[in-house]
């Protein structure tokens, strides 16, 4: 797919939205593989021989210039389908030499994407009310579930946190007040335009509740009546703020779906190396599964955490 924008939106944080003829049917939670070097750069295997001593030259590219051979998974943050083409959406921050090559990439430039992977997001047929709730660069997979809670007539609510104001992900809507006592608004552009207010938490109280933000989600919870028969939580971001929001939902009795997050090479089930535990019938009471391929969304409560 060809690169139709790239830009910065936050520290640390770029906006990549790619552009084709065509692209396999995708849904919230889902996510693609993209190579972060330039296409059919790559040269071939050859056998070289090496006298003792004498080491040969290096010229290929990942190995001379440290080029990046692994894809990257990065998680959908929205998909556009015209007459002609496809667009999809991608929020990612820069960590390593893959995404740093990744911010580089201009307009026309184009990209190997593979995809879609993975389960995706369960939107209930008979719960009304919805969290998404996400932290720093897991805020993009909700922006995608907000089109879907659209569609679906829920009633819902994004919940976004972040270091600082500096690194939160989104944009802004003008003229509208963040309010710092953690109720919604239509505050962010990504979430208002498919009719979903949100609530914004930084842990340095730049911006909206000062704070984590699972102390906003359990007011919201507490205040929804009969909220394990409304209500459903989904998330994605930071183990321990999942694992907290996992286990708030639980003792409330509420369905949790979280969006887990590893190491990937392959993104299919190949390379396994991205298990995690899950609660099983095992004598241990857990088995690994894959987060590429049975995930890597899950069921909360049957999530061994740690």
């Amino acid at each position: 797919m060809n690169v139709l924008v790239n830009r910065r939106l936050c520290q640390g944080h770029y906006l990549l939205r790619l552009g084709g003829k065509e692209f396999p049917p995708t849904k919230p939670g889902q996510f693609v593989q993209l190579q972060c070097r330039i296409p059919g750069t790559q040269a071939g295997w050859s056998e070289v021989q090496v006298a003792p001593g004498d080491w040969p030259e290096l010229t290929g590219r990942e190995l001379a210039q440290g080029e990046p051979i692994l894809r990257r998974p990065l998680s959908l943050a929205g998909r556009r389908d015209t007459e002609f083409d496809v667009e999809l959406e991608i929020i990612y921050s820069v960590v390593g030499k893959g995404t740093s090559w990744l911010a580089q990439a201009a307009e026309g430039d184009e990209i190997s994407v593979l995809g879609p992977l993975g389960n995706a997001f369960a939107v209930s047929e008979t719960k009304p009310h919805a969290a998404l709730v996400g932290g720093g660069v897991g805020i993009p997979p909700m922006i995608f579930l907000a089109s879907a809670m659209q569609s679906a007539d829920k009633n819902a609510v994004a919940f976004c946190g972040a270091r600082s104001v500096d690194m939160l992900p989104v944009t802004l809507a003008p003229g509208v007040e963040i309010a710092a006592d953690g109720q919604p608004s239509a505050g962010i552009s990504q979430f208002a335009q498919f009719g979903v207010d949100s609530v914004i938490a930084t842990d340095d109280g730049t911006l909206g509740w000062k704070g984590f933000v699972t102390e906003p989600l359990a007011a919201w919870l507490d205040a929804l009546p009969d909220a394990p028969n409304t209500a459903v939580v989904y998330t994605c971001g930071p183990e321990p703020m999942m694992r907290a929001i996992a286990e708030l939902c639980i003792a409330r009795n509420v369905e949790c779906q979280v969006s887990l997050e590893r190491h990937m090479a392959c993104g299919m089930g190949t390379c396994q190396s991205c298990v995690c535990k899950i609660k099983s019938e095992a004598e241990a009471g857990w088995s690994h599964k894959l987060c590429c391929t049975h995930g890597p969304v899950f069921n909360a409560a049957d999530i061994v955490w740690g």
